[in-house]
C-alpha cells in the first residue's frame, strides 16, 4: 500500500501546520526565532531511508521515539546526526555551555524537543483527519540509521519520511521525522486522507 501524489501533498499541508506550531513553541524555549522548513514527505522502505541518511553523511543518529495509538498506530521518531543534536541542545539550553558538558542534560533536552515537535505534528494530523491518538513518553536512542530504523529487522517495511531543516540563530540543522505505519494503519490513513481531500475540494 502506497500513497499517491495528491495524498502526499495533503500530508505535507497537514504536517506543515504542525511544524509551524512546533517552531513557535521551540522559539519560546530557545528565546530566539526557530525556523522549520516545509517538510519533504516521501514513503519509502526503512532500508532506503537508512541508505539516504548514510549517503548524506549521517552515520550516527540521535533519535527521539514515541509510540502513538489510536485509529491507526505509529512509532514516530525525530532524528538528528549526533553532532547536530549536540548543537541543537546547546542552542536550546544556552550557547555559553561547552558541548562537552552537555551529556547529562542532552537526553532530557532532546526528549523535550522531540516531544514538542512530534506531538505538534501528530496533533495537527489528529485535528484535521478527525482521529485521536494517545502518545507514550519519548525515549532517546543512539545508533546508526539502520540500527535505529531497523531494530525489528523489517528492512523492507515502509515508512513516512519527513525531512525538515531547522534554522536557529542562522545555524542550520537537518532533522528527520519518521512515521512507521503497518499495512493496516497505512490503509486507514489513506482512507482518512481521501476524505480530507474530498472535503477540501468539495
Amino acid at each position: 500500500m502506497t500513497l499517491d501524489e495528491l495524498e502526499l501533498d495533503a500530508l505535507i499541508e497537514i504536517f506543515n501546520l504542525g511544524v509551524g506550531q512546533a517552531a513557535h513553541a521551540l522559539s519560546q524555549i530557545a528565546g530566539e526565532e526557530v525556523l522549520l522548513s516545509v517538510p519533504q514527505v516521501t514513503m519509502e522502505s526503512k532500508l532506503q531511508v537508512a541508505a539516504q541518511m548514510d549517503a548524506q553523511g549521517c552515520h550516527r543518529l540521535c533519535a527521539v521515539r514515541q509510540s502513538f495509538d489510536g485509529l491507526f498506530a505509529s512509532d514516530a521518531m525525530l532524528m538528528f546526526p549526533v553532532d547536530q543534536s549536540l548543537l541543537l541542545v546547546q542552542m536550546m539550553v544556552g550557547s555559553d555551555i561547552p558541548l562537552e558538558q552537555l551529556s547529562e542534560m542532552e537526553q532530557e533536552a532532546l526528549a523535550e524537543v522531540g516531544n514538542i515537535l512530534l506531538n505538534a505534528v501528530v496533533g495537527s494530523m489528529a485535528d484535521l483527519l478527525k482521529v485521536q491518538f494517545e502518545g507514550s513518553l519519548p525515549q532517546v536512542e543512539l545508533g546508526s540509521p539502520s540500527d535505529v530504523l531497523c531494530a525489528d529487522q523489517d528492512l523492507d517495511g515502509r515508512v513516512l519520511n519527513l525531512q525538515i531543516d531547522f534554522e536557529i540563530a542562522s545555524r542550520e540543522i537537518l532533522g528527520y521525522l519518521i512515521f512507521m505505519l503497518d499495512i493496516d494503519s497505512t490503509e486507514l490513513l489513506k482512507r482518512r486522507l481521501v476524505t480530507f481531500i474530498q472535503g477540501e475540494l468539495g
